[in-house]
């Protein structure tokens, strides 16, 4: 009896009808009303909050309809100091929906660094040793020492094994050896090239006869000796070195 009832033209038509109105309510609700409801939903642009207190970049967010949402790991910087917003994603100035998540990331300030006894070596060793370890050679002071030898660091301010903050200067006491005098010429060896090239012109003397020699102890461009010697009198004269290749 149903397949009669079925196979009767309205009650298959109204068969079918049902069945259309089913499927265009599925795809109303599923797919074009979540696209109407974001199409209409409130823009905005991403405000900067890089270098701002994380409790404030919270304040500016929420004003915007936006979400703070924290990347805890993290990172060290040269330029935001520590507990401030180092960057974020999505960038300022990006358009997006309100309540959108924001994430942002906090920086750890300056990384620090263990200085490491410098006593012993070439101004240039030391210098390379520095660089190394992201720190800068400030204030070189050339001393009388009748231990170490001319060229050779005494010691650092900071003294070594100290934390220091990477791109803090360290100064460095530098051997003149125990025959220089107050008056005598500094010593030049261990110096980079560009460096004694520096100290000559301070010292209101001209640059003479560089010669290259092999030294499988020092680095390129090292001072190995000079002419005259430190300690020696230098005034009016010309100031010859010997430089590694």
């Amino acid at each position: 009896m149903l397949a009669r009832l079925f196979s009767r033209p309205f009650f298959l038509a109204l068969l079918l009808w049902m069945l259309a109105g089913a499927v265009l309510y599925f795809l109303t609700n599923m797919l074009a009303m979540p696209y109407v409801a974001g199409k209409f939903k409130g823009k905005v642009k991403v405000p900067a909050l890089v270098s701002l207190p994380p409790e404030q970049a919270k304040d500016i967010l929420n004003r915007n309809g936006l979400i703070y949402m924290l990347d805890s790991t993290g990172d060290y910087s040269t330029d935001v100091a520590a507990g401030r917003i180092l960057t974020q994603y999505p960038e300022t100035g990006t358009e997006v929906k309100k309540g959108r998540r924001i994430w942002v990331k906090i920086s750890k300030g300056l990384k620090s660094v263990e200085l490491p006894p410098l006593r012993g070596l070439s101004l240039r060793q030391a210098e390379i040793t520095l660089q190394q370890l992201g720190l800068k050679v400030g204030r070189v002071r050339e001393v009388r020492n009748a231990i170490f030898p001319a060229g050779a660091v005494i010691g650092t301010s900071p003294a070594a094994n100290s934390t220091l903050e990477k791109g803090r200067e360290v100064n460095i006491e530098l051997s003149q050896g125990k025959d220089a005098g107050p008056s005598g010429m500094p010593s030049l060896k261990g110096m980079s090239l560009s460096q004694a090239k520096d100290q000559i012109k301070k010292l209101g003397l001209s640059l003479g006869k560089i010669t290259y020699k092999k030294d499988a102890r020092s680095l390129p461009n090292t001072i190995l000796s000079q002419s005259p010697p430190s300690g020696g009198d230098y005034k009016g004269r010309s100031v010859d070195l010997v430089v590694t290749k």
